[in-house]
């Protein structure tokens, strides 16, 4: 694991370090639309997936409704059903190449993401505890979404993954499905916390496939200076274009643990001693 502290310009160049990765893996650049990391998908058949949509009738019981512009919209869409698939594409492609193209869709990694902050309160209800990361929340005057940590100390974030397949029924495998690679690879994920508005890179970490379940324990410091500030975390496949997922983190900065402090002046006190 690599910790890096307040670098500006950091966070933008892990990004676009994990972003060349992925266009080594799939041969495709950045910018390319990523449903044509999708065997037999051309440019010229991205047409399909625009004009399509599940129609009104579907409309009434929920799920993705159209166009199609990215591979998790092209995921939701289809259901894990490879008729809905084949019903896009059959007026360009030949079932062969169908099939072909749906084996690779089905056994494409889906991570469901939730969070937590492991550390120490100055609270003596909940001196040390494991508090989850609100999700789904848009209004930032909640004051339920800002967790609440102590200034200049260590926490760790806890990233929980669990795989789930879209439809793939045979055996699970850690090797990428990569044809444009020149040889076999595992599949892998970035994990890399920053913070946006100061360009700011918190902390690094990559893991290895997840077949079922894995939690991943990112360590971080947080600001010396007390007030609020939104890190976010992104997850990034080293493998897939398209697949990547972020999350803002809000925090609400209070002074420093009263036991922190005492930790501090003892230390600075010892200090002095062995410098007289």
């Amino acid at each position: 694991m690599l910790d890096v502290t307040a670098h500006h310009g950091w966070l933008v160049a892990a990004l676009n370090i994990t972003n060349l990765v992925q266009m080594v893996v799939q041969g495709r650049w950045v910018h390319d639309s990523s449903l044509l990391t999708v065997p037999n998908i051309e440019v010229q058949h991205l047409y399909l997936f625009q004009k399509w949509s599940q129609g009104k009738r579907k409309s009434l019981h929920g799920g993705y409704q159209g166009p199609i512009e990215c591979l998790p919209e092209l995921m939701a869409a289809c259901e894990g059903k490879e008729n809905v698939f084949a019903s896009i594409v059959d007026n360009e492609l030949q079932t062969a190449h169908i099939s072909q193209a749906w084996n690779f869709l089905s056994r494409l990694p889906i991570l469901n993401v939730s969070l937590s902050i492991k550390g120490c309160w100055d609270d003596p209800a909940q001196p040390q505890n494991e508090v989850p990361v609100p999700s789904l929340t848009t209004d930032t005057r909640d004051d339920k979404r800002w967790i609440k940590l102590h200034a200049d100390q260590e926490y760790v974030l806890q990233i929980h993954l669990q795989r789930t397949q879209m439809g793939y029924q045979g055996k699970q495998d850690s090797k990428a499905v990569a044809p444009r690679f020149p040889k076999v690879k595992d599949e892998g994920w970035f994990l890399i916390l920053g913070e946006v508005d100061k360009k700011e890179l918190i902390a690094l970490k990559r893991t290895g496939y997840v077949r079922n379940r894995n939690t991943v324990s990112v360590a971080f410091y947080t600001p010396e200076t007390p007030g609020k500030c939104i890190y976010t975390l992104y997850v990034m496949s080293d493998s897939y274009l398209g697949m990547d997922q972020q999350y803002d983190i809000y925090l609400n900065i209070i002074p420093a643990s009263t036991s922190a402090q005492a930790t501090t002046e003892v230390s600075d006190a010892m200090s002095y001693l062995t410098l007289k």
